[in-house]
């Protein structure tokens, strides 16, 4: 089962300082399970899923070190924008894995090849050929890279007739959750951390609390703890689901068992998260609803 899917306790309140020392036991066992190093060349060229698994897991324990830090320095609530990035993962490597390889490597490359060369080309536009060239760029590979550009279009749009997905040049992330199964986790975590990293009027609002002084604080000390509970929670709980979809192609990824640490300290490591509680987005509070009893 998905730990996005646990059915244990909802929002059990469990200090910050607790929950820290909880997921910091966690990333310390899971670096030692899973070691990311370099894949070879020659495997990752026969499948670019390989690279995908690599970064993937590579990124969230950097995550989950990053969200520590800046929770242990009152700042967790900025961890929130890494869970946009861990979603991602465990759905596009969870699509990914749903196709054969040759299909998945020509989407892979193409959607690769498409934000490669838009990266190059917006910067071209931004800066003009002129500083382009002082940066190493000559106008004719310049030129190609337009033509590839082109080129890429194409192929995707051909690609987008053959997979139906709706929209731009590159499917979008609900139509790759659906394809993954994972509709309506993504709907929820998008929507979490979608505030975090994008203008939100919503979470603007949402940061005003009218105190009985008239005055409206915009930095409550239990929202900002509220915020950094949910990213800590959330992402030992997709780190577990990447490595869930991923553990077939662990080995070829580069990634490796240090045998230094044994099973049943990592099952203790997560069944001690889980007596956490899982922590939800939107607390009651901001609904004006007193969160003073139990659910019914």
């Amino acid at each position: 089962m998905s730990e996005n899917d646990d059915t244990g306790p909802i929002h059990r309140w469990t200090p910050l300082a607790v929950r820290i020392e909880a997921v910091e036991r966690f990333a310390d066992c899971a670096e030692h399970v899973l070691t990311v190093t370099d894949p070879a060349w020659s495997d990752v060229a026969h499948d670019y899923r390989l690279l995908a698994v690599n970064s993937s897991l590579r990124r969230q324990q950097d995550s989950i070190r990053s969200a520590l830090l800046l929770s242990r320095h009152d700042l967790g609530h900025l961890a929130v924008a890494f869970v946009r990035a861990a979603i991602d993962d465990v759905m596009y490597l969870r699509f990914f894995a749903s196709l054969d390889l040759d299909r998945s490597k020509e989407l892979f490359a193409s959607m690769s090849n498409f934000d490669s060369l838009r990266a190059l080309l917006a910067q071209r536009n931004y800066i003009g050929d002129k500083e382009m060239a002082r940066l190493w760029y000559p106008k004719p590979f310049l030129d190609l890279a337009v033509a590839g550009s082109e080129e890429t279009r194409a192929v995707l749009r051909r690609l987008k007739k053959q997979y139906r997905w709706t929209g731009g040049l590159l499917p979008p992330g609900m139509w790759v959750a659906d394809r993954a199964g994972q509709r309506e986790l993504y709907d929820y975590l998008s929507a979490a951390s979608s505030r975090a990293v994008h203008f939100s009027a919503g979470e603007i609002m949402r940061r005003g609390w009218i105190e009985p002084t008239g005055k409206l604080v915009t930095d409550k000390p239990a929202f900002r703890e509220h915020l950094a509970c949910f990213a800590l929670d959330r992402l030992w709980r997709l780190y577990l689901d990447t490595w869930q979809v991923a553990a077939p192609m662990l080995e070829r990824a580069g990634i490796s068992n240090d045998h230094s640490l044994r099973d049943d300290e990592m099952i203790t490591a997560i069944a001690r998260l889980r007596e956490t509680g899982s922590v939800p987005l939107v607390h009651a509070h901001e609904w004006k609803l007193p969160a003073t009893t139990p659910p019914t």
